[in-house]
This record gives C-alpha cells, structure tokens and sequence, in this order.
C-alpha cells in the first residue's frame, strides 16, 4: 500500500546508497568476478536512479524502507518486462512507465478494475436476441436494443475534437469504472443535443444508484436507467468524487439536474458495425477485460491484445479511426485511471478483428448510450 512519508526522511542522495547497499552490497565481499560484479552493481545503480525519477514525477512515497526496497524491485522488474515486450518485432503498440508501474499485475487489477458480473446477473444474450429492425438503417428509437448494420458510417470519428469529451479523470481505487463511463455518455450527449459541456457526478451515481454495487462494480446500461428514473444528474462540482465506498448518498441533490435523459439503448452485442454506427452518433460506453501486464504498461499504437472477454473494467468508446501507417482500424477508449496512464488516458484498441464478433477485449459484447 502506497502511503505518505514521514516527515523526517533521510536526503535522497543518502536513500538511494542505504537502497543500493541493500540490495547489492554483498557483492563487495565477493574477492572474484570483479569485472561482472561491477557491471551489475552499474545496472542496479542506473535502476536505481530510474526509479528515484519515477518516483519524483509522480509524487510516489512509502511508509518504510522495507516497502521501498519492495517497490523498487517490482519497478525493475516491470521495466525489463517493458523493455524486453517492446524489443519483440511485430508489436503494434508500445508500453512504458506509468503511475502504476511499481505494482504487480494482481495488486493493479485488483486495485483498478471491479469483478466480472456474475453468468446469473448478465443479459447479454437477451440483448443479442431482443431487436426488431432490418440491417439497411437505423433503429428506432422506441426499440431497445439499437441495430444497425449498414455501411453509412463515417470512416472515422472523433468526439473529443467536437469538445463532446470533458477531460480524462481517475477513479482512484474504487471500482467505479461503471459511473465514469456512464457519466462521460451523459456529457457526451448533451454537449451533442444542447452545445453545453457539463462535468458531471460520478459520485453520485457511486451513492445513490441502488441498481449497481458503489466501489465494487455495476454496469453503465443499469446506471443510465437510474439516472432516468431519477429525472437526471448533477454536476461533479455539486456532489464531488471521493472514491470512498459506502457512504450515504447525498438526498438533497437527487433534485439537482444539470442533466435529464430521456432513456438508453443498448447496442446490439457482438456487433462491431452496430457499435460504429453508433459511435457515429455519440460516445458510447461499453464494458472490456483490461487488467493483463501488457493493458497496465501501454502508452502508445494500437493495441491488439492479449486479453479474453471476462468484463471487468467499464470505459468509453468516443471515437475510431485507421491508422496512415500500416492501416489497423481502432477504437479510440476513453479510460478513467488518470492522464498518467495510456496516452494521455486513452487507449486505441484494435478495432473490426477478423474472427472476434465481440470485438477484442469483448468490447462489443456490452455497448450502451443514453438518449436526449
């Protein structure tokens, strides 16, 4: 656990020697190999001043030495990982240094991601089945679950450039995925239908929806209902995000509605063209397996994997597009772990992969989008 430090710390330039004698000060006593011994006290110390510069630019402290010593071996050995997975020929995409790469994979999904929704509590196949319209246009909007298979969208979108996306934010450690990705379609939307940019209240959603779970999970299409029948939403500045789980919700906002939808529609799943057409009209939200070492360290391309379909982490499709070089189509994923992780907080995501219906990641297996 990452915590303030103490007041009273030892200069820098003394933790690191106390940090670098830690871990390989035995090596002094080693009368043979002296050569090698030196290489690797070099490349240990080089780590070492790396991490001290991690630490540096994202503000990161421990409580104890021991912590500290802990964390600078994890930081290592996510770097070589880093530097070794980029160094392969054939990667689409890139990793590097993050606010999280002083954790495990396990501590990091734990910490960023909510559990997979239960076989029992999922619709998905209903929604597979529940349309009724044709492949040749839209769905009516009096429909449910929104089909559209026609080739008429765009080649590419981008709503961020529209000023429909208010900045990237970070969830913290809290399961709230869910309420960020619902949020930012509500935003999304009426920027689209009003010209009007609102931040709005992920927390509130995190307190008073009663169809989803707080800090340990829920789902976007449950929380646009409730923002429906709740009559609409207030804004962050009203009812702030602390990311603490089980307080109270706040009763006297419920009333406060900086914005009110009309109802949702969930995207036909496993249907890649049903969720472009939608994109093409507003940000969607959509749920994805993210977690693996690969999701934790991206900064850059377009990633293609690894990842399964266990949905764990709700996030926002606000756009998709093609790469100039080498031609891969993707989505462009709004994220809520910060602008310190991904690029800037996004992540392209591979997008129309030939063999997946679900779209990678099961990016398609759970799309939803208010309406206004």
């Amino acid at each position: 656990m990452v915590a303030s430090s103490s007041s009273k710390r030892p200069p820098p330039c003394l933790l690191l020697l106390i940090l670098a004698v830690s871990f390989l000060g035995y090596s002094s006593a080693r009368p043979h190999h002296m050569a090698g011994d030196t290489v690797a006290i070099d490349v240990e110390a080089t780590m070492m001043e790396r991490f001290q510069r991690w630490k540096a630019e994202y503000g990161r402290s421990y409580a104890t030495a021991d912590e500290e010593r802990r964390r600078f071996g994890l930081y290592a050995r996510n770097v070589r990982y880093i530097e070794a997975t980029n160094a392969a020929a054939g990667l689409a995409y890139e990793l590097g240094e993050t606010a999280y790469t002083d954790l495990t994979n396990d501590e990091f999904v734990a910490m960023y991601t909510a559990p997979p929704l239960r076989s029992s509590d999922g619709d998905d196949e209903v929604a597979a089945m529940a349309f009724i319209t044709t492949r040749a246009g839209p769905v009516d909007e009096r429909t449910e679950v929104y089909f559209n298979e026609s080739a008429g969208a765009p080649a590419s979108v981008d709503w961020r450039a529209s000023g429909a996306v208010t900045d990237v934010k970070n969830q913290g450690r809290c399961g709230s995925c869910w309420a960020f990705s619902t949020v930012a379609v509500v935003e999304g939307i009426q920027k689209i239908k009003t010209g009007k940019l609102v931040s709005l209240s992920e927390q509130e959603l995190v307190d008073c929806d009663d169809l989803d779970s707080g800090c340990d999970g829920g789902v976007s299409y449950r929380a646009l209902q409730w923002i429906t029948t709740n009559g609409g939403i207030t804004t962050r500045d009203d009812y702030p995000y602390t990311g603490l789980a089980g307080a109270a919700c706040d009763r006297s906002k419920l009333a406060h509605h900086a914005a009110a939808i009309a109802g949702f529609r969930r995207v036909a799943t496993r249907s890649e063209a049903s969720l472009a057409n939608a994109v093409a009209g507003q940000p969607v939200a959509v749920s994805i397996e993210a977690g693996g070492d690969n999701f934790q360290h991206y900064v850059k391309g377009v990633y293609d994997g690894p990842c399964g379909t266990r949905l764990n982490h709700g996030v926002t499709v606000v756009g998709y597009g093609e790469e100039a070089a080498g031609g891969d189509k993707y989505w462009i994923v709004k994220n809520s772990w910060g602008k310190r992780w991904g690029d800037e907080g996004y992540i392209k995501m591979k997008k129309d992969v030939a063999g997946k219906p679900e779209g990678l990641c099961g990016i398609a297996i759970r799309p939803s989008f208010p309406i206004m």
